[in-house]
């Protein structure tokens, strides 16, 4: 909201006080009934302050205001959309992530992320699109890693089982995610994993996906 022109503040000020619009090229005025619910990175007062936002649509929008910390003070956060984010584009893009590097967590947890989800999103996009063999790495981070804390050798999961269990956690949403898609169809969701039927058929059976 705090990049929205003065212009467009007006009308959308108008619209909250008398709770209807006319349509763009029309005549007939239409009833609105809804909520906003706004989100910024600004602030807001400053903006008011310099004159470049109403003050009479910051008191109307502002009835209850909740403030979320940065990224880079919810570290808990950054594994989950990871694997949140690793699971989406690993779909939209039919390809299937077998491995991750073992010091890639370790710089996605340092690194200050000034751009918050939007910028995680993006990185895991850009990584999977990259994982061209199945394995995404820090090679392909969009910042520079020359300024961080090196990471240890050893892996993010030091143990093997809970990293078969995240592993098999994941393929199975992503299989179920692809089944949900294909309306069933067991050929076009192995076609969109980027698998064989006989090899979707086969981590069924391993995963306990029942099979229909």
């Amino acid at each position: 909201i705090g990049e929205m022109p003065l212009e467009m503040q007006v009308k959308l000020l108008r619209v909250l006080q008398e709770k209807a619009y006319y349509p763009v090229g029309g005549t007939k005025k239409m009833e609105a009934d809804f909520r906003v619910v706004a989100a910024t990175n600004r602030d807001l007062a400053s903006l008011i302050a310099e004159g470049k936002f109403r003050e009479d649509l910051y008191y109307r929008l502002n009835v209850f205001s909740l403030t979320i910390p940065p990224l880079r003070e919810r570290k808990e956060d950054i594994i989950e959309l990871f694997q949140f984010f690793l699971y989406e584009f690993s779909l939209q893009y039919n390809r299937p992530i077998q491995r991750i590097s073992p010091n890639l967590m370790h710089y996605l947890l340092k690194y200050h992320w000034p751009g918050n989800i939007r910028e995680l999103r993006n990185t895991v996009e850009r990584l999977v699109v990259f994982a061209t063999d199945g394995m995404i790495n820090e090679e392909h981070l969009p910042f520079s890693l020359s300024s961080m804390p090196k990471a240890n050798s050893a892996p993010f999961h030091s143990n093997p089982q809970n990293l078969r269990e995240e592993r098999n956690q994941n393929d199975r949403k992503m299989i179920l995610h692809a089944l949900e898609l294909e309306n069933g169809n067991k050929q076009a969701a192995a076609k969109r994993l980027g698998i064989s039927r006989k090899t979707l058929y086969n981590r069924m059976h391993k995963l306990n996906i029942p099979i229909r």
